[in-house]
């Protein structure tokens, strides 16, 4: 029994003793930084005003050319930042000098090169396997001096990124990813890194995510003709094939492939790929009922993993059944056209008349009810951004009401959230298109109507006599801002 005893411990004694020796320690913690910085953000809800400024920490990692990697959420909106080194009290100012906020990554750089003396900049590793061990290094909350924590891969999958809400590949981890942490590099046994920490799982414990050595060379990639691109998206939204009678009905045989069932308005596949096509393969990879592919030795991963491998500009070789027959199809790939977007470092837009607000749909106007936004804001604009497939084609982006300053031309209405579909018989597609249809209408009264059929009456030359007075009770400097 003591034997067997001996025998259950020895695997947690073993995975317990030092992950690097002390050289890798020494080396590794000279090049990782903690990052300081103040920040001011767009206010969603006032949009004619700035949050208050505020200031967090994060991690980074020293890298070649005098750069530092770290996730893109750290730096963001950022007014003043600062890094130190762990042996070294001296801040040192710093800047982005790149970010990709759809990959939630970023390079800072430091001006005085004097900050680089007694560091080594890290190298990467490959993409990791489940069970494979990983520590990451950084500086969560609770001290000032470097930690480590040690963890194993638990799984790699595509997973929304909460600073950008884009679908991208991750590692998770069995460690958990602190404030602080973000930023911070996850190495393997050899010393190389593998992945950046970027997001923990809420209401979990120890479950981590990191950016996986793939995206972060994605980036790379990306900026080194001095522009960074972003991800191509291919526009399309498609239905699993695993049901036998749908399989047989669009003659599939042994075949494996998944139906297309929209395409996006000017959209990457918009022109070459239609309606009712089933994909077989995407680059030459076979595509799963379930719509995943093969990822080497890792599993399985959804399919859109192959379009985001992609820059933008890149040709996209799809093979489709198309009425029974097999063709192939190539077209170029272009970037993200999200609906409701996620926008980052911009100043909200917004216009207001008769004291009623109006602005696009975002997530970060989504995101002005807290962390429970998808079940606490309002659940038909919540619907539409988790499901943007069902937007007509034809909207680049949802008008909604933000708020209502009362006055003597908007009392007793109340269409707060409601979202904006004609203005006198026109259809609304934008924001900017909405008010070029309110500012050029020639009638005495505009006449909006809402999703829920209800409608909005101003008489336009009193609501705009009004405007100034309510600008001027509320702090607003300007009636509008459209970029």
């Amino acid at each position: 029994m003591k034997k067997l005893l001996l025998l259950l411990l020895l695997p947690l004694f073993v995975w317990s003793s030092a992950f690097h020796n002390n050289e890798q320690i020494k080396e590794i913690s000279s090049s990782v930084v903690k990052i300081y910085t103040t920040s001011v953000e767009a206010n969603y809800f006032s949009p004619w005003q700035k949050d208050m400024s505020s200031s967090s920490t994060g991690t980074g990692v020293i890298i070649d050319d005098h750069l530092i990697l770290t996730a893109a959420h750290v730096v963001s909106d950022g007014t003043f930042i600062q890094v130190k080194k762990s042996n070294d009290a001296k801040k040192y100012t710093a800047k982005v000098k790149w970010i990709s906020h759809e990959a939630d990554l970023a390079l800072v750089e430091v001006k005085n090169k004097s900050f680089f003396e007694h560091t080594v900049p890290q190298i990467f590793g490959e993409l990791p396997h489940r069970q494979d061990g990983v520590v990451v290094y950084g500086y969560p909350r609770g001290g000032d001096e470097i930690s480590t924590t040690q963890g194993i891969v638990s799984r790699i999958e595509q997973r929304r990124y909460s600073h950008s809400y884009m679908d991208h590949i991750t590692i998770q981890i069995d460690a958990p990813i602190n404030p602080g942490n973000s930023g911070g590099p996850a190495f393997d046994e050899n010393g190389k890194i593998v992945g950046i920490a970027i997001q923990n799982l809420n209401n979990s414990q120890s479950i981590g995510y990191l950016v996986p050595v793939e995206v972060i060379q994605h980036f790379f990639d990306d900026i080194k003709d001095g522009t960074y691109d972003g991800y191509p998206v291919d526009g399309i939204t498609i239905q699993g094939l695993e049901n036998k009678n749908i399989k047989d009905f669009y003659h599939l045989g042994e075949r494996t492939g998944v139906l297309i069932t929209n395409i996006r308005k000017n959209s990457s596949a918009d022109g070459y790929l239609k309606e009712g096509d089933v994909i077989l393969e995407t680059d030459s990879v076979k595509v799963a009922g379930d719509n995943t592919v093969k990822l080497k030795e890792n599993g399985r991963i959804a399919s859109n993993y192959l379009v985001q491998k992609h820059q933008i500009g890149d040709i996209f070789n799809v093979k489709v059944l198309r009425d029974t027959k097999e063709m192939m199809i190539k077209f170029p790939l272009n970037g993200a056209m999200a609906t409701v977007p996620y926008e980052h470092e911009k100043e909200a837009r917004y216009y207001m008349i008769g004291g009623v607000v109006f602005v696009p749909l975002t997530f970060n106007f989504l995101k002005v009810w807290g962390n429970k936004w998808t079940r606490e804001g309002p659940r038909g604009l919540v619907y539409l951004a988790l499901n943007q497939d069902k937007i007509d084609k034809d909207i680049d982006e949802i008008v909604v009401v933000d708020d209502i300053l009362p006055n003597e031309e908007n009392a007793n209405y109340n269409p707060t959230y409601e979202i904006v579909t004609e203005v006198d018989g026109q259809k609304v597609t934008s924001l900017k298109q909405f008010v070029d249809l309110v500012d050029k209408s020639t009638q005495r009264y505009v006449n909006i109507l809402f999703s829920s059929k209800r409608r909005l009456i101003f008489d336009k030359e009193k609501a705009i006599q009004t405007d100034g007075e309510t600008m001027k009770r509320y702090g607003i400097t300007k009636k509008q801002r459209l970029e």
